[in-house]
């Protein structure tokens, strides 16, 4: 069974997407904590991170940009999906770019619930999904 990490600020979006995904078969994680994320992240084989979290959220000084950054310098061979809100300003949408090229994948949270499936399942690898 494959462990995906949930991090977000939001908990509804945790419990929402966190039961979907159980109910898919995935073992999953929810975190609101950046640096209680990072302790563990070497135990998952996805990670969905939340794209707008903000260290004040995390309460600490890390922010998803800085996150995603480190998750990705430590996890190398294990696929980062970031999860951006569908409601961009220009200045966040150019940034998002910028961050999604340290992720393998950057998703829309209006992508649904199939659209967020499949694309999970194209970064796992398929020989355990059988």
């Amino acid at each position: 069974m494959f462990r995906i990490a949930i991090v977000d600020d939001n908990e509804t979006w945790c419990f929402v997407l966190s039961s979907f995904l159980q109910q898919n078969g995935f073992a999953v994680e929810t975190f609101s904590y950046a640096p209680a994320f990072l302790n563990v992240a070497e135990k998952f084989d996805l990670a969905l991170i939340d794209f707008c979290i903000t260290a004040p959220a995390y309460q600490s000084e890390i922010d998803g940009s800085e996150l995603i950054e480190r998750v990705k310098a430590r996890l190398e061979k294990r696929p980062i999906l970031i999860l951006v809100s569908g409601f961009f300003t220009p200045d966040l949408l150019e940034e998002s770019q910028e961050i999604c090229s340290h992720a393998d994948a950057c998703l829309s949270k209006s992508l649904g619930a199939a659209g967020l499936l499949a694309a999970i399942q194209h970064w796992l690898p398929q020989s355990q999904l059988d």
